[in-house]
């Protein structure tokens, strides 16, 4: 009788244990398959946004027209099951007669909607240049000003110190994009000493009305229209040297390249400076290295033109084969530069898959890569990394949010 009751409760202890046991194995499955899909989901759409990218090269590199796709979203659905049996039991191994068994599985249907990224404004944004706040943004970023400059600039105007010239920056012109490098080089070189300023030129714009003195309440009360129109523009009462008052207010001008900080002039000076800059398109910066600072051995005072996205494409295209970049020295005149490379971004073109890059598309018959950053760079970060990086953030700032764009939405479900 002991001996059956014993068997009874080692059976219940059984089936007890089975279905605890599926129940745990299903509960650590469900997170664990969710948590790698999201991995995985996120793996695949940043690597996608970046061969997209390098496909859109290799077709410029065909003169074939761009295209950009966008994933606008991703819905999975997780399945999860948990199943449980007996078998029976393996002779002289146990004293029941049944062995539990007991396992779960897990089962992903995704769907995914890519949009086309088409139409006016989209082709309307990645033709048009970027403007000087684009440069100023990424320069806070500490992003070295040759990377920039290089990829986002399409040539620099000189006109000062002796100088009137135009500097292409693209191998076609081999002189002109020499000294365009040149350039560049220098002005790195200065941010590399915290010489470069880069930013608006702030000065006072002060307003019509002075006086010599504090206004009395009846003057108040008839200038009180003449007061509330000024105030509506942000003016405010300044108190110059000789202790006159007068209204004032603070001016953002346009963004500035200099090898001086432009809060030490005059504000006279600041407001020539900005008069100047204000003459220029939207997609060009201004650049004043003066010969009485920093760098000033190598002056330049001209214009810098910022391409578009869609010119940014087409010069590195023509990089890969048709007008490759190449090596130029920095002026003599140029101190110290962190790096330079004699490519802007580096694209291979060969037959075979490559074995060793970060991303790779095939087109025409060809591999279109990026190699994969060195695995020790020094704490220098790797110039061709970080300007194909920079080429993605561009991208980002001109395509509009896909779940905006008015075109045709494709679905597949796996």
């Amino acid at each position: 009788m002991s001996q059956g009751l014993n068997s009874g409760l080692a059976r219940h202890a059984w089936f007890v244990g089975l279905f605890i046991g599926g129940c745990l194995l299903s509960g650590c499955l469900s997170p664990l398959a969710m948590h790698q899909a999201v991995l995985e989901y996120d793996r695949t759409v940043s690597r996608l946004e970046a061969e997209m990218l390098l496909l859109n090269i290799a077709r410029a590199r065909h003169f074939h027209p761009n295209h950009f796709t966008a994933l606008s979203s991703v819905a999975a659905t997780f399945e999860f099951q948990t199943n449980a049996g007996v078998v029976p039991g393996a002779a002289g191994l146990t004293e029941t007669i049944v062995a539990p068994v007991f396992g779960a599985s897990a089962a992903e249907k995704p769907t995914m909607t890519i949009i086309p990224i088409q139409g006016e404004e989209f082709t309307t944004r990645i033709l048009t240049p970027f403007d000087e706040t684009k440069i100023a943004f990424l320069f806070q970023q500490a992003i070295e000003p040759a990377i920039i400059l290089r990829l986002m600039g399409r040539e620099l105007v000189v006109s000062g110190y002796g100088e009137s010239a135009r500097l292409r920056n693209d191998p076609y012109h081999r002189a002109e994009y020499e000294e365009f490098r040149r350039r560049v080089l220098h002005l790195s070189s200065l941010n590399l000493t915290q010489h470069l300023f880069v930013g608006p030129i702030l000065y006072e714009e002060p307003s019509p009305f002075m006086f010599d003195r504090k206004l009395t309440t009846e003057e108040t009360v008839e200038s009180l229209d003449t007061l509330l129109r000024t105030s509506e523009h942000g003016f405010r009462w300044i108190s110059s040297p000789t202790g006159e008052l007068r209204l004032s207010r603070r001016i953002v001008g346009r963004i500035a390249f200099t090898n001086y900080d432009p809060s030490k002039l005059t504000n006279e000076e600041r407001q020539q400076l900005a008069l100047e800059a204000e003459k220029i398109p939207r997609n060009a910066i201004l650049v004043d290295i003066r010969p009485d600072h920093p760098g000033g051995e190598y002056p330049i005072h001209g214009t810098l033109i910022i391409r578009s996205f869609n010119a940014i494409l087409q010069f590195l295209a023509m990089g890969v084969s048709a007008a490759q970049e190449y090596h130029v020295a920095k002026d003599p005149r140029t101190g110290e530069v962190p790096r330079n490379p004699p490519w802007t971004i580096a694209i291979e073109e060969i037959e075979d898959k490559p074995a060793d890059a970060a991303f790779a598309v095939p087109y025409e018959g060809r591999w279109y890569s990026i190699r994969k950053a060195p695995k020790s760079t020094g704490g220098v970060q790797p110039w061709n990394q970080v300007a194909f990086r920079l080429l993605n953030q561009l991208y980002q700032m001109t395509v509009t949010e896909v779940s905006k764009v008015p075109t045709p939405a494709i679905t597949i479900a796996k």
